[in-house]
C-alpha cells in the first residue's frame, strides 16, 4: 500500500509540473493588462478575451492557423499513405533492392535534421518551391518518412500471413489486399502516424523559417516570434498566441488517445 501512495505521489507531481506551464499561460493570456503586476500564478480575476481577438486579427493569427493547418493534414494524410505503402512492400512482397531500401530508410533514421537542412532548403529552391505549401510539406514528409515506415513494418509484421495469403489466394491484388484486409487492421498506426505527424509539423519552426520568408505564408510556430522582440515581449500576445497553437493538438489526443497508446505500443507486443 505504502509504494501504491508514493507512485501515486510521484505521478502527482509530475502531472503538476507538466501541467503547471499552460495554467500560468492561459492565467497571463485572460489577464487585464492592469493584472500583469501580480504574480503569474495568481488566476485572473477580471476575464478579458481582448489580447485573443488582437493576436487573430492585428497579429494575423487568422492567417497563420489556415496555413498551419493545411500544412500539417496534408502532411498528416500523405504521410499515412507513404509509409503505410512502403512498409507493405517491404513486409509482404518479394523485389530488387528490398535490402538496399532497407538500409536507405535506416540511414533516415540515423542522419540529424540539421545536417540535412542546407541541402534539403537548395532542393527546395531548385524546384521554385520557396514560399509554397507545397515546399514545406515535402521537406517534412522527406524527414520523417523513415521513422513512420519502421513503425507501419512493425505493426505489419503481425498480421497473419495466412490472412495475407487468403486474401491472394481469392484473386485480389496487392493493392485490394493493401486497402481491404491490412488497412482496416492497422487503424492504431493509422491514427498514431496521423497525430505524430500532425503534431510534428503542427509545432515545427525551423522549416518554416527556412522555408517561408513572406509575412502571407507563415505558420503560428512562426507567428509567436512576432511577439518577441530584442529588448521587449508582448507577454499577453505570446500567452495567447501559444493557447491557440496548444488548443487543437490538445483536443485532438483526448479524442485519439486510446488509439494514440494502441498504435504505440502494438509494435513491442505482438
Amino acid at each position: 500500500m505504502a509504494n501504491r501512495w508514493v507512485l501515486l505521489f510521484v505521478l502527482g507531481v509530475i502531472a503538476v509540473l507538466m501541467a503547471a506551464p499552460l495554467v500560468l499561460t492561459l492565467f497571463t493570456s485572460l489577464k487585464p493588462t492592469t493584472e500583469l503586476v501580480n504574480p503569474a500564478w495568481y488566476p485572473p480575476i477580471d476575464l478579458t478575451f481582448e489580447h485573443y481577438i488582437r493576436v487573430w486579427t492585428e497579429g494575423g493569427f487568422s492567417r497563420y492557423f489556415v496555413n498551419t493547418l493545411i500544412i500539417s493534414v496534408v502532411d498528416a494524410i500523405v504521410m499515412i499513405l507513404i509509409a503505410s505503402l512502403a512498409a507493405y512492400a517491404m513486409v509482404f512482397m518479394q523485389f530488387p533492392g528490398k535490402m538496399l531500401l532497407q538500409l536507405l530508410f535506416v540511414l533516415g533514421l540515423m542522419i540529424p535534421v540539421t545536417a540535412v537542412v542546407l541541402p534539403l532548403f537548395q532542393i527546395v529552391r531548385s524546384f521554385g518551391l520557396l514560399n509554397t505549401h507545397l515546399g514545406v510539406i515535402f521537406a517534412d514528409l522527406a524527414l520523417a518518412v523513415s521513422v513512420f515506415v519502421f513503425m507501419f513494418t512493425s505493426y505489419f509484421a503481425g498480421v497473419p500471413k495466412a490472412l495475407h495469403e487468403a486474401a491472394r489466394i481469392d484473386g485480389a491484388t496487392e493493392f485490394q489486399i493493401y486497402r481491404r484486409v491490412v488497412m482496416p487492421i492497422a487503424t492504431p498506426a493509422v491514427v498514431t502516424t496521423a497525430l505524430l505527424e500532425f503534431l510534428w509539423s503542427w509545432n515545427d519552426l525551423l522549416l518554416r523559417l527556412l522555408l517561408m520568408t513572406r509575412d502571407e505564408m507563415r505558420t503560428l510556430s512562426v507567428g509567436l516570434l512576432n511577439f518577441q522582440g530584442t529588448m521587449t515581449r508582448d507577454v499577453t500576445g505570446l500567452s495567447s498566441g501559444t493557447v491557440i497553437m496548444a488548443i487543437p493538438v490538445v483536443l485532438l489526443f483526448l479524442v485519439f488517445q486510446r488509439s494514440f497508446v494502441r498504435g504505440m505500443t502494438a509494435g513491442a507486443v505482438k
